[in-house]
C-alpha cells in the first residue's frame, strides 16, 4: 500500500470513529466505541514509526498532521468518555455545547474530510511537482553537462524554494527544467 494510501485510510478511520463517539455523546449508542479507539492508537502509534524513516518531506508533513488531528480528537473523546463516567456530563443533544442541534454529526465529519482531501491533494501534488522537476533536472544535468546530482539534494533545494514560489504565482505552479546557455535550469511557471 502507497504511503498516502495509508494515510487517507488513517484520516477515514479517524472521521468515522469521531462519527461513532459523537453517537455515543449525543446518547445515539449506549457505549463508547473503545474498542475502535484503542485499535486506532496502535496504528497511529505503527504510522509514527515509519514517519519518522521518511525522506520525503510532504510525506512527513502528512503523517505529523494526521498524528496532531488524532491526538485532538483523541483528548476530546477521552474527556467526554471519562466526564460522563464520572457524571460531570449526561450524554445527549446539549452534550459539548450543542452538538446534536440544528446539525447532523455527519456535517462536521464532511467538513473535515473535505478540507483534509483538499490538503492532501495540494501537499501530494506540490510532491509530485518538486520530484518530477528534481528527475529531469537530474537526467538533463547528466546529458548536457556531464554533471550528477543527488535526488535528495534537488528536492530539498527546491523544497526551499517553494514558498517564495507561491508568493509569486499562488498555489497553480509548474517548474519547467530548460537547457539555455549551457546550463541545466528549473524555472517556475504559472499553471
Amino acid at each position: 500500500m502507497k504511503f498516502h494510501q495509508r494515510i487517507s485510510q488513517l484520516a477515514e478511520k479517524i472521521e468515522h470513529l469521531e462519527h461513532s463517539f459523537n453517537f455515543y455523546f449525543t446518547a445515539q449508542e449506549k457505549k463508547p466505541p473503545l474498542d475502535k479507539l484503542n485499535r486506532l492508537k496502535k496504528e497511529i502509534d505503527e504510522l509514527m514509526k515509519v514517519s519518522q524513516d521518511l525522506k520525503n518531506s510532504a510525506e512527513r508533513f502528512l503523517a505529523m498532521q494526521i498524528v496532531n488531528r488524532f491526538t485532538s480528537y483523541r483528548i476530546k473523546w477521552e474527556k467526554g468518555v471519562k466526564d460522563i463516567e464520572e457524571g460531570r456530563a449526561k450524554p445527549g443533544l446539549h452534550f459539548f455545547g450543542g452538538l446534536g442541534i440544528g446539525r447532523s454529526p455527519m456535517d462536521d465529519i464532511k467538513k473535515s474530510a473535505d478540507e483534509l482531501a483538499k490538503k492532501d491533494a495540494n501537499a501530494f501534488r506540490m510532491s509530485s511537482v518538486i520530484d518530477e522537476a528534481a528527475e529531469k533536472y537530474i537526467k538533463m544535468s547528466k546529458k548536457y553537462t556531464g554533471k550528477t546530482f543527488d535526488k535528495e539534494a534537488v528536492t530539498s533545494m527546491l523544497e526551499k524554494k517553494i514558498e517564495e514560489v507561491r508568493k509569486k504565482f499562488g498555489d497553480r505552479f509548474k517548474f519547467s527544467v530548460v537547457y539555455e546557455e549551457g546550463k541545466v535550469r528549473i524555472k517556475p511557471e504559472k499553471e
